[in-house]
């Protein structure tokens, strides 16, 4: 998609989510009408500070995705700073990560608590590590590699591809480190948010382990080796 279709698109769907009860043009893309039927379902089920931080989570998103079809167009390769800057809206984490909010109790002084905020950054480092060292196989090999770490470590260190392999792993333990030292200083805002802030965090950290799972398992960019892949951590490149 070219980047003025993106934010074309991107401003309907945010039109869409901001005006639920308007009939949408018969002629729109069908993605609008479906967001829109989702928004008005999310709000029988979430609160009003829930669906406002994901309003503003999925508004930087859609810019990011923009953004990202435009370096695209460009054949650009961010730097490693610039790349985590966007690549953390354009997973899509935070905005998956908002739905753990829908039952829970929790007032906006908590996410922009610094510990906490860093706790949820980490937890989407973790799930773009995982999905950009899993994902290149197949996105090398149909020549859509650019918006990916592997390619962006080798491009700036000029690193081969098993150094850029290792730089990420040991990013990843750094990060994992940093989940566990941030679960240890997690401050206290007070007794009738204590069990809800708990299930937060646990559902965070159940994200992480169960999206690592995911790319063995769906067959989504190991096919049928997946569970094999997972035990023996070997993959062959396939020819572009």
């Amino acid at each position: 998609m070219a980047s003025h279709e993106a934010q074309k698109l991107a401003a309907l769907v945010l039109d869409a989510m901001r005006n639920p009860d308007r009939t949408r043009p018969a002629q729109e893309c069908v993605v609008v009408e479906a967001l829109r039927q989702l928004w008005k379902l999310i709000s029988k089920c979430s609160s009003a500070a829930a669906r406002g931080r994901l309003m503003k989570s999925l508004d930087n998103f859609t810019k990011a995705v923009a953004t990202q079809a435009h370096d695209r167009a460009l054949d650009y390769i961010r730097d490693i700073d610039e790349y985590l800057l966007i690549r953390r809206e354009t997973i899509g984490a935070k905005q998956a990560f908002i739905v753990l909010e829908f039952e829970l109790n929790l007032p906006d002084e908590v996410f922009e608590d610094p510990i906490i905020q860093d706790f949820i950054d980490a937890c989407v480092d973790l799930i773009i590590l995982s999905n950009d060292l899993y994902s290149y196989n197949v996105e090398q090999a149909r020549g859509d590699e650019d918006h990916n770490l592997v390619t962006v470590l080798m491009h700036h260190q000029h690193v081969t591809l098993n150094e850029a392999m290792t730089w990420i792993g040991n990013y990843a333990s750094k990060r994992v480190q940093g989940v566990l030292n941030n679960l240890s200083h997690v401050p206290y805002f007070g007794e009738e948010y204590q069990a809800d802030l708990e299930r937060y965090l646990n559902g965070l950290c159940n994200w992480v382990r169960a999206n690592d799972s995911w790319h063995f398992e769906s067959g989504r960019y190991f096919g049928m080796d997946g569970l094999e892949i997972q035990k023996t951590r070997k993959v062959v490149l396939h020819p572009r």
